[in-house]
């Protein structure tokens, strides 16, 4: 068994177009990919606004339109070049947060401020704050324009503030020494000043977090890029893609007639087929290293973000080594289906990039609607890709992603014993 696999291997090694489509390919897909995201942003078809068009922001105002809130809505509305609005019912009642994060489900809007209640409390006591960009826009260059233009009037703000808290400590002084000299205000205020700014540093007043919604995990908010996506779901597909290389091997071998030499052996038939799963769940393997570290450090170079892979590392070993399993299985079974190499790669091309499609390789199911999500799930591909969000993009531990484990296990015992059932050795 292990000789059939190590045979394999070596047969492996020395194709290139089969390394380069397992390897290279799936890089070249991501940074286009992720290229094409960032050009998009001058598209009127694809933006959340025209050209000519400021871009929609609005905002709610959980502070009860105090003064730090009203400030900084009329900020972002003046220098920010967005077009800012007090979210609120036709009645003119503001909505909640949960009730924006609904229209953002429905996809009626592409983003909402959070301004949290205490907002103005908080700024006026020196009190850190923190407002939310809720956000299902794909269009990176937009959504990092809204950000910059809030996390603008939010630093105004938090000068302003400093320069009060200073003159406010300076005006304490002169109030606790009737004899204060006025001459001597100058030389007090700067060190107060500066040690302010160097407080406001280590901590902000107001910081600007942007989140997606998961709309189908009652909403959960998840911190994501373009890579921490594009990365994992393009890593499904090729991985997937590579289920070729079973059944191509196995195809060769009974073209050439040293498949029916295996048969004589003294190897079972089941045993043989395991055998020829293992190369294809090492090339699994050796795929996700690669991809990985390139999202980690080959990207950076390109001026792309940093792939993280989460917080729990086991988990997302385990997760890999049963999408391994799932995809060599896969293998048996299009060769047990396939009787010529045409429709090897036909059936491959055909009903992979399909599933991957469904499965949510390209666009995150999250950010469609929920039919998208329900048909994805009788992929493998989507518990692949949802594993891999759960880790890398949310930061979610083992007992998230056992769902995920168990369904791709479950897949590839069904693809196997198919696969098995139908295999025709004397063929």
């Amino acid at each position: 068994m292990l000789s059939i696999a190590w045979k394999d291997l070596q047969i492996l090694a020395r194709d290139r177009s089969a390394l380069i489509g397992a390897f290279l390919l799936p890089i070249v897909f991501i940074v286009v990919y992720l290229g094409v995201a960032g050009i998009a942003s001058g598209s009127s078809g694809t933006s959340d606004a025209g050209p000519s068009e400021r871009v929609a922001l609005p905002v709610v105002d959980l502070d009860g339109g105090g003064p730090a809130a009203a400030a900084l809505v009329e900020g972002i509305q003046a220098d920010g070049g967005l077009d800012v609005t007090v979210y609120a019912d036709p009645a003119g009642r503001p909505y909640t947060e949960a009730e924006a994060l609904a229209k953002l489900d429905a996809k009626e809007v592409q983003r909402v401020l959070v301004i949290p209640a205490g907002f103005t409390a908080d700024l006026q006591a020196g009190r850190p704050a923190t407002v939310t960009i809720h956000s299902i826009s794909l269009d990176p260059s937009q959504s990092q324009a809204v950000q910059m233009a809030v996390e603008g009037v939010a630093r105004t703000m938090s000068l302003e503030r400093q320069i009060v808290s200073s003159l406010e400590r300076l005006a304490a002084m002169q109030r606790a020494q009737p004899s204060f000299d006025p001459a001597t205000a100058a030389d007090l205020a700067i060190p107060i000043a500066r040690a302010q700014f160097e407080e406001s540093q280590g901590r902000p007043l107001v910081t600007v977090v942007e989140t997606r919604p998961l709309a189908a995990e009652g909403k959960e908010p998840v911190v994501i890029s373009g890579v921490q996506l594009g990365v994992p779901g393009f890593a499904v597909l090729f991985i997937f893609l590579t289920a070729q290389v079973t059944a191509r091997s196995i195809y060769d071998e009974k073209k050439n007639g040293t498949f029916r030499r295996l048969l004589a052996s003294p190897l079972g038939k089941w045993p043989m087929l395991v055998g020829k799963l293992i190369p294809n769940f090492i090339v699994v393997l050796l795929q996700v290293v690669f991809l990985f570290a390139a999202g980690m450090f080959l990207l950076p170079l390109m001026g792309l973000d940093a792939l993280h892979l989460g917080n729990d590392v086991p988990a997302l070993v385990l997760l890999v080594l049963a999408l391994g399993l799932c995809c060599a299985a896969l293998g048996i079974l299009i060769a047990s289906i396939a009787r010529t190499e045409a429709q090897i790669g036909g059936i491959a091309a055909l009903a992979l990039w399909v599933l991957a499609f469904l499965g949510g390789c390209f666009i995150p199911l999250f950010l469609l609607n929920e039919s998208m999500a329900t048909i994805g799930q009788v992929t493998p591909h989507y518990w692949a890709v949802t594993g891999f969000y759960d880790l890398l993009t949310r930061g979610k531990g083992l007992a998230d992603v056992l769902d995920s484990v168990a369904v791709l296990l479950a897949f590839a015992g069904v693809f196997f014993l198919v696969g098995a059932w139908r295999f025709e050795f004397d063929r």
